[in-house]
């Protein structure tokens, strides 16, 4: 039986080779009326009698001991003013080669358009405008009749959340596709090849001659759509599509369609210029993303910070959730909150009854054993709440507080219900696939219930700090409590004193100098350089990919990286260096008497240690990147930090596992 081949798209042709490059083993049925050279199969044929003997030769030299071509080729045929592309990779033991003419185009003008456009995405300020402006640039310049942004959620269902058009197909705009329509085989095709062109969904496909050669043709970006994939694009009323994928640094974030309701051919560099385009809007997109999880960040922190009272006089814990309550609300977007510590409940907002929250936290200390958060918008579903009554409650977002060995407290947030109005171009069922499918101008629409608003990655991220704070501000007000009515005790006394020098001085988790503490160092620092001139550098580094290793191998796992990094760097320093944890898996080093030099010196040999790094149970190596900020006069604790910040994230854009020195900007 020989093997199947898909139909191949006849806007370009395919060559077969063997794995020298040499000899052409089979070809698209459309490449003589293509390229204009047929191929007899009656006698072994070579590809320098079909394409030429010098871009034979150069094809075979670019390919050599590669799995792909790095770009194309290009090349006239003999007595033909027609310039055709080739491109050309390895499928097991042959070469495939896929030729692809190329349309005259102003190509100054083109290069010149896009310029202007990326400059013009670079400026963007706002995501809505960025994708706004992308989807208007594209349409300009391949002519579609509808161009839309697809955004995936965390179900990895899609939202069309930008949209430009004209009126030959309907609007998608603010519709949902489900995630059936985007399963994980299309997923990991997008990440292999982030451009598919299809110029006619309803045209007739080309074969392979002979039919039997046994090489496969998944890879190629002139295969043809699959049938199921044909029907499913008739059905928006689409004939021709380019699609573009969008991608982050955790994967696929969306995808950006271009639809046509006629056949629709895009010249190469049409969409060469495409793709540039939308990774430079999606480089800015998650740059965007990123400014606006810091700036909220930062609010929470600045909710956080103890006036110089109430460090002289801590605060109980009903005092401090009286004070800050309607702020922490406001920032977690929820309508109640409650802080559980030593088997007493203190509650402000929207809350369920104490009794309640003691059976949960019980709960919770049972189920959920590390350091993170834990979090549910769906109380009646989840295993854990299920029978509790929380009948004005959908979501909960809980926060672990070791304040002590014995018991952890508990600060939780409470989310009611909020119904959503969904409207679906796909209908998101399990039904049979002509039933599933609504008709393009009409979209399904879904009334979700029982369910709060989704807890954000960076309101996750932000409660844990909100934690590790609050622990400190608890443990600060216990032991003030205990050197009240222990005065007499010396013994106990000293023993709480010595506990409320770890907690506010020492990360509970790496036992490193944790932010107030480094904070301290560097100010005294600050004052050492200014009055005598001494040098010293900061050095900020963050742990690549660190998500991943919690997301693939726990968050006890996380905690023992971080663990181990920290021992690892510590013991390395000299006695006259501090590191310090800045938060979550971002760590601080002092180095003191160390010109900028010597600072580049030392975050070499600290990234390159950290690669040594070895930890039981995970199997991906753990980098850092490492941003180091000098002194210089009128620097600040905040400004020098910040500049070893944004050289670090500089380091992370560059390609992480990196060390990138701050440029002293002017105030």
């Amino acid at each position: 039986m020989s093997k199947y081949h898909p139909l191949l798209q006849s806007f370009g042709a395919l060559l077969v080779l063997d794995a020298d490059s040499w000899r052409i083993q089979a070809v698209s049925s459309n490449l003589a009326a293509l390229v204009g050279t047929a191929v007899t199969h009656d006698r072994v044929q070579t590809l320098s009698g079909v394409l030429g003997k010098r871009l034979s030769q150069r094809l075979r030299r670019e390919l050599k001991g590669q799995q792909r071509l790095a770009g194309p080729l290009t090349f006239t045929r003999p007595a033909s003013a027609t310039r055709f592309q080739l491109y050309a990779y390895r499928s097991g033991a042959y070469v495939v080669v896929e030729v692809e003419p190329l349309t005259p185009i102003a190509k100054r003008r083109l290069l010149g358009t896009v310029n202007d456009r990326l400059l013009r995405l670079t400026e963007a300020s706002h995501q809505e405008e960025l994708l706004d402006y992308l989807v208007r640039t594209v349409q300009e310049l391949t002519g579609h009749d509808r161009v839309t942004i697809c955004h995936f959620d965390s179900d990895w269902h899609g939202l069309i959340v930008a949209e430009a058009r004209d009126d030959n197909l309907p609007t998608l705009l603010g519709q949902r596709f489900p995630a059936s329509d985007f399963p994980l085989s299309l997923r990991l095709a997008y990440e292999r090849h982030p451009v598919r062109l299809i110029e006619d969904v309803a045209a007739p496909g080309e074969h392979l001659v002979p039919r039997d050669c046994p090489v496969a043709l998944n890879d190629s970006f002139l295969r043809a759509p699959a049938p199921e994939r044909q029907r499913y694009l008739r059905r928006l009323g689409v004939r021709g599509t380019l699609s573009v994928a969008m991608q982050s640094d955790t994967g696929l974030w969306g995808l950006l369609f271009c639809h046509s309701a006629t056949p629709h051919p895009v010249p190469p560099p049409v969409r060469d210029a495409v793709r540039m385009l939308v990774q430079m809007a999606t480089q800015r997109l998650l740059l965007l993303r990123a400014r606006q999880e810091a700036r909220y960040l930062q609010r929470v922190q600045d909710s956080l910070a103890l006036s110089t009272k109430a460090r002289v006089e801590p605060q109980s814990p009903q005092q401090l959730l009286a004070d800050q309550a309607d702020t922490w609300m406001a920032l977690f977007r929820s309508h109640g909150v409650a802080l559980w510590a030593k088997s007493s409940v203190f509650q402000a907002g929207n809350t369920p009854a104490p009794e309640t929250i003691s059976q949960l936290v019980k709960r919770l200390d049972k189920a959920h054993a590390h350091s993170g958060p834990w979090c549910t918008r769906h109380i009646s579903k989840e295993p854990l709440t299920a029978s509790l009554s929380m009948p004005q409650q959908c979501g909960v977002l809980a926060v672990p507080l070791p304040v002590n060995p014995a018991q952890r407290g508990w600060l939780l947030f409470f989310r009611p219900e909020q119904i959503e109005s969904l409207y679906w171009a796909m209908q998101p069922k399990t039904f049979p696939q002509e039933a599933a499918l609504a008709t393009p101008s009409s979209a399904w629409h879904e009334e979700v219930v029982g369910k709060s608003e989704a807890w954000q990655r960076v309101e996750r991220l932000a409660a844990v700090d909100l934690g590790e704070d609050l622990t400190l501000a608890i443990s600060a007000y216990e032991i003030s409590t205990l050197n009240m009515y222990l005065e007499c005790e010396r013994k106990a006394l000293a023993e709480a004193n010595q506990r409320l020098e770890q907690l506010a001085h020492f990360d509970p988790l790496t036992q490193v100098w944790n932010r107030y503490r480094i904070e301290q160092a560097i100010d005294a620092e600050l004052v050492a350089a200014k009055r005598y001139g001494a040098v010293f550098a900061v050095l900020l580094f963050d742990v690549d990919h660190f998500k991943q290793i919690n997301d693939n191998h726990g968050h006890s796992l996380g905690d023992d990286v971080l663990v181990s990094l920290a021992r690892l760097v510590e013991g390395s320093l000299r006695g006259c260096d501090h590191l310090g944890r800045w938060g979550g898996e971002e760590f601080v080093v002092l180095a003191t008497h160390s010109d900028i030099d010597a600072a580049v010196g030392l975050a070499e040999r600290l990234r390159h240690l950290v690669t040594t790094l070895e930890v039981d149970g995970l199997t991906q190596p753990v980098t850092v990147s490492v941003g180091v900020a000098a002194w210089h006069p009128g620097d600040s604790c905040k400004t020098i930090v910040a500049q070893a910040d944004k050289a670090m994230y500089q380091a992370k854009r560059t390609g992480r596992n990196r060390v990138e020195v701050a440029i002293k900007e002017p105030f």
